[in-house]
């Protein structure tokens, strides 16, 4: 059986839950107590009030420290397959059990996505093993523990949207439906193309309405 050690703690969180493109990414991060220590020294602090160099400078200092890493991402037509069966919220909730079972440490520490206790009943009760959670909404803005999983989050969603604008051969922005890049990038390929690619997320209220527009434009055309 794994040895656990109670000193190590755990952080999880997320990036790009709301985003139209790109997928959603969640992260765990485990490391010993006294090393949060050093993430306050270093600066770590919630992944959107850093810049996007700040943030890739601390993922590898994180790294570095971290006894390991777990990362789960879900890209956009995986995430719609999955919505069509059950909320955000439990996508997302079961996808931290699975970092959870698959780190080591026994007290873990999550920004919550909603204030609710069965969100937290239901993550104890999947656990491999009896864990000690301490789930908060802002979570990442006071352990440094979950502002290195968000900033390990970001960074791996980052790179997945830079694949995607390398791929597409677009820019697509942040992939935010208030992103006006992100915006344009959709309306000119629905334009060309009739439909989107699947990197977005057709589950998601900007892609409907945009659809919607189309069909009927076409048949006002027709």
């Amino acid at each position: 059986m794994e040895k656990r050690v109670e000193s190590n703690i755990i952080g999880l969180d997320e990036a790009g839950r709301g985003p139209v493109i790109g997928p959603i990414v969640l992260a765990g991060v485990e490391i010993r107590k006294e090393d949060e220590a050093i993430f306050k020294e270093l600066g770590i602090k919630d992944s959107k009030r850093l810049s996007a160099k700040k943030r890739e400078e601390l993922a590898l200092k994180i790294r570095a420290i971290a006894i390991k890493i777990s990362v789960i991402k879900i890209s956009a037509k995986n995430l719609d397959e999955l919505m069509s069966k059950k909320s955000l919220n439990l996508i997302e909730l079961e996808s931290f059990v699975s970092i959870i079972n698959d780190l080591s440490a026994d007290t873990v520490y999550l920004d919550l996505p909603e204030r609710s206790n069965r969100f937290q009943s239901v993550i104890k009760k999947e656990s491999n093993r009896k864990i000690k959670l301490i789930a908060e909404h802002k979570a990442d803005d006071k352990y440094p523990v979950v502002s290195a999983a968000s900033i390990i989050a970001k960074v791996e969603r980052d790179n997945e949207i830079k694949m995607i604008e390398k791929n597409l051969g677009f820019e697509i922005g942040s992939g935010y439906p208030s992103d006006v890049h992100t915006v344009n990038f959709l309306k000119k390929y629905l334009e060309t193309h009739d439909t989107f690619p699947d990197c977005v997320r057709h589950a998601w209220a900007t892609t409907k309405k945009l659809l919607g527009a189309k069909k009927q434009k076409s048949l006002f055309n027709y």
